[in-house]
């Protein structure tokens, strides 16, 4: 199955009818807030599942939406369980998704503004990234409103972070890429 950015995979709500496999591109998982509006809460990329993972049909958690031109597999109770194979890469995948959660939760918890968005940008460039010449950039474009939305801040405080830490050297950003060029700062304002 291939995706345009923004098409929706399925809303919040939804019978889930299977479990998606990204094979190439992101998809964001968003979910409904109290006041109607829709908060990110992970970024998949090729190789992550999501869905009916565990192979039984209800209502999805989520809202799945493409980043980019997407590439999906799709696995549906008419297909039979899973095979050995992809009950591995379900279980691998959970488990990153689970790390990434995990961290984001702890960082709500203890860290304040700057040590939450440096969190989420070191894990979104471990999770979703690639080294580049001047640095380690993240493979998925995101807006100011996104990483607010993942770090648990509000938008202005992100943009005017992001700016201070482009001012002093420690990132690069366009509206194309992310780029930490001093990885040791950021992973300094977690201890």
């Amino acid at each position: 199955m291939q995706l345009r950015h923004l098409a929706t995979i399925y809303r919040q709500g939804d019978a889930c009818i299977g479990a998606y496999c990204v094979l190439q591109g992101h998809v964001k998982l968003t979910r409904l807030t109290r006041d109607g509006a829709f908060a990110m809460v992970a970024v998949l990329k090729a190789g992550d599942w999501f869905g009916a993972l565990d192979g039984c049909a209800g209502p999805c958690a989520e809202t799945a939406v493409a980043k980019g031109t997407v590439r999906l597999r799709v696995l549906t109770g008419a297909d039979g369980p899973f095979g050995a194979t992809d009950a591995a890469a379900i279980i691998a995948s959970m488990a990153r998704r689970q790390r990434f959660l995990e961290q984001r939760l702890a960082a709500l918890q203890v860290h304040d503004v700057r040590a939450r968005l440096a969190t989420v940008l070191l894990d979104l460039a471990r999770f979703c990234g690639q080294h580049c010449q001047h640095g380690h950039e993240i493979d998925v474009r995101l807006t100011h409103q996104e990483l607010a939305e993942l770090s648990g801040i509000s938008r202005p405080v992100v943009t005017a972070t992001l700016n201070r830490w482009r001012r002093d050297g420690s990132l690069r950003y366009t509206r194309e890429y992310i780029c930490i060029e001093q990885r040791d700062a950021f992973e300094a304002l977690l201890h």
